[in-house]
């Protein structure tokens, strides 16, 4: 039985499929069936395919193409100068496609090429993209000349069941995704609805209506309007909208301090000799930074909050998973925690939160931080710069803008849309110096973080 057949039968096992990593050099494709349509709601013919890979690697697979796939593939090989002699049919069958198939593996300059490996979707897994760990590893996602992207989408994954959001490493398709929402600044309202119809396909992680599930007994939540009307980071829907929990998840590959690793070196640093008996992490998503305070703090009570209750939802199901009993998840909103007891609270932390609102929602959560902290207590935030520099801080606000307002409803708003609120609004350390934090820190990690600590 080859690795492919026993991951398919894995995957029909679980209801979810998760296309495999293809790595090698084509010696068979073929032209199999016509299939559903795919999420773009087009017709796909199963491209069937042999490789020679390595014995650990798949030997065959499969991908899907569209008519429209085909058509883009050999107007592709006309402009690499590989066009000749493959009669490209005129009607979409499954015996033309096919026979046009055979020919293109006649041609051994086509079969070694980029734009072939693109079309069955096999030899980029987009791993050695590091997107937002540094500057330059960035430059590569936003200029395409500094790094290839496939001409094709990988095959997509399926997911029905919410565990496997969490447990499936992350597949060359939404390496992809991520990849094209930054190169598509000229064209985003087509990126958008791609994007969009691709999470449509994604567990929804939903509960009751009211949300209840998951908010502390006998408290709502008000939502502020900002959070349902300019999305960060392309979601559709944004954080409210459940299928956006695992292309979110994923961002601890892209994202310095939502990897694990690096958050628990840091706390380390900072806090190891501390001993909190009870600790808030705000903005906790999927629960990264509540994870790592759990472990490193074992004694300690972690609430951990979240404006967005699919992504607590997912935060209390990875909980299960790990076996980690010292975190209390909730939805809630940060601006107004007053079910929490003032001063009930030493150690305060918070993940690339402050930038993703308007400026007075952001001091909000700076003074219900405050109010909660015990005196002497700690503030921690892994947050986007805020430079000395104005001059800095307006290249920031252009690059991640892209030069719009959040407010702008037809603008393309770019991957930060409130990133002038933050820099020009929020002003995060004197914000901190206002409201009375004292030792206040501006630790420069990265061009895209900074660490921000607050003693009460």
């Amino acid at each position: 039985m080859s690795l492919f057949v026993l991951l398919a039968l894995v995957a029909a096992a679980s209801s979810s499929y998760v296309p495999p990593y293809y790595e090698g050099q084509p010696t068979f494709a073929a032209v199999a069936t016509l299939d559903p349509p795919d999420f773009r709601g087009e017709d796909v013919y199963r491209i069937e395919f042999n490789l020679d890979a390595k014995v650990e690697m798949p030997q065959d697979g499969f991908i899907h193409r569209s008519w429209e796939d085909f058509q883009k593939f050999d107007h592709l090989l006309t402009t690499h100068l590989m066009n000749f002699g493959l009669q490209f049919p005129s009607e979409p069958t499954i015996e033309n496609l096919d026979a046009y198939m055979k020919r293109v593996m006649e041609h051994s300059n086509i079969v070694k090429s980029n734009v072939f490996h693109d079309f069955l979707g096999i030899n980029w897994s987009g791993k050695d993209l590091k997107f937002m760990q540094s500057l330059a590893e960035f430059m590569k996602v936003v200029i395409p000349p500094l790094y290839r992207a496939p001409d094709f989408a990988p095959e997509p994954p399926v997911f029905s069941q919410e565990a496997d959001c969490i447990s499936f490493e992350e597949t060359p398709f939404e390496v992809y995704a991520y990849l094209m929402g930054f190169r598509s600044q000229t064209s985003l309202q087509e990126f958008n609805v791609w994007f969009k119809a691709f999470l449509s396909t994604y567990p929804t992680f939903s509960g009751l209506a009211d949300d209840s599930d998951v908010q502390p007994e006998g408290v709502s939540v008000m939502i502020p309007p900002h959070f349902n009307q300019t999305f960060v980071h392309f979601l559709p829907g944004g954080y409210l909208n459940g299928q956006t929990v695992r292309i979110s998840f994923l961002g601890k590959s892209k994202f310095n301090f939502l990897d694990e690793t690096r958050i628990k070196e840091y706390l380390t640093m900072l806090y190891g000799d501390k001993n909190p008996k009870r600790i808030l992490d705000i903005g906790t998503g999927p629960g990264f930074s509540a994870f790592v305070l759990a472990e490193m703090f074992p004694e300690s009570e972690i609430i951990a909050v979240d404006l967005a209750a699919p992504y607590i939802r997912m935060a209390r199901k990875w909980q299960e998973l790990r076996n980690i009993t010292n975190i209390k998840f909730y939805h809630a909103n940060a601006e107004d925690l007053s079910w929490l007891e003032s001063e009930s609270f030493d150690l305060i932390n918070y993940a690339y939160v402050l930038h993703e609102m308007p400026a007075d929602n952001a001091v909000n959560i700076v003074n219900e931080i405050y109010r909660l902290l015990t005196p002497g207590g700690t503030m921690n935030g892994f947050e986007v710069p805020f430079p000395d520099s104005h001059l800095e801080r307006q290249i920031m606000v252009d690059q991640n803008t892209w030069g719009y307002s959040w407010q702008e409803p037809d603008g393309p708003q770019g991957p930060e849309p409130y990133l002038e609120e933050y820099e020009f609004g929020t002003l995060l350390t004197e914000t901190l110096a206002a409201v009375g934090f004292q030792n206040i820190e501006n630790i420069g990690y990265s061009y895209f973080e900074s660490i921000f600590l607050g003693v009460k």
